[in-house]
Formats: structure tokens, sequence, C-alpha cells
């Protein structure tokens, strides 16, 4: 069971690369892209292995200013956004509960509509036949002669 757990990290990494490999082979725009980014990440992390080298403290000091102004500028949003919350969160439910009180009303007027116009239907259906059955030519049984009236 040991030799499975070593084999698989090893399978998902093998899979990656073949994967990646064969992407690389069948797009060459996305070759050209790849190297393009990988050559700009290089460059980046030179420049700036080669500032901390420089001056580490420097260095440093820019990488926990930057750390600071991303925590206050999300701190900021997540104040923003409980703000906003605070102050319209309850309106949005109670519209929400609104129209979904709208909406069942239609969906039960609906219902109604369509079990009258069934009920509808069925009747004219009865009317049409009624209808029918009395519009039939009588039958020899029910025939009933009259007699000619004579001129006079």
């Amino acid at each position: 069971m040991k030799q499975k757990k070593n084999k698989l990290p090893f399978a998902i990494l093998a899979g990656a690369v073949i994967g990646g490999a064969f992407v690389l082979l069948r797009d060459p725009e996305e070759r050209r892209r790849l190297k393009e980014q990988s050559r700009t990440t290089k460059d980046s992390v030179s420049s700036y292995a080669h500032e901390a080298k420089e001056n580490p403290s420097e260095t440093k000091d820019a990488f926990v200013s930057k750390v600071r102004r991303f925590v206050s500028a999300a701190s900021e949003v997540v104040t923003t956004v409980q703000s906003v919350y605070n102050e319209h969160g309850q309106e949005i439910k109670d519209k929400v509960k609104e129209i979904k009180e709208e909406s069942e009303e239609v969906v039960d007027t609906a219902k109604e509509a369509g079990a009258e116009l069934q009920e509808a239907g069925e009747k004219a259906q009865e009317e049409l036949s009624e209808t029918e059955t009395e519009a039939q030519p009588p039958s020899e049984d029910n025939v009933v002669e009259v007699p000619a009236q004579q001129r006079h």
C-alpha cells in the first residue's frame, strides 16, 4: 500500500508534464506566450534577488510595506462590504421575500386560471357533443309521417 502512495504524486506530475508538453507541441502561440512569461518571470525574480542581495533590509522593508498596503486595502474592502450589508441587508432580504411571495401568487393564479380553462373546455366539449346529438338527422325508427295537405 505504501508503494502506491509514493507513486501517486509522481503519476500526477508526469501526467501534468505530458499534458503540458502536448499542448506546447500542438499550439505555437501557446509556446510563444509561455516563453515570454517565463522570461518575464525570470527577469522579475532575478531583479528581486539582486536587490535583496544588495540591500536586504530595504528589500525586506519594501516587501513588508507592500504586504501592509495589501492588508489595509483588503480590510477596507471588507469594511465596505460589511457596511453595505448592514445598511441594505434587511432591505434586500425584504425585497427577496416580497418577490418570492408575488411569484407564488402568480403561480397560484396561473394554476387557478388553468383549472378554470380546463373546466370551461370540458363544458364546451359537452355542449358540442349535445348539439351534435340533437342536430343528427332522425333515424328511420324516429320518422313520423306528416300527411300532405290538400290544396284548395
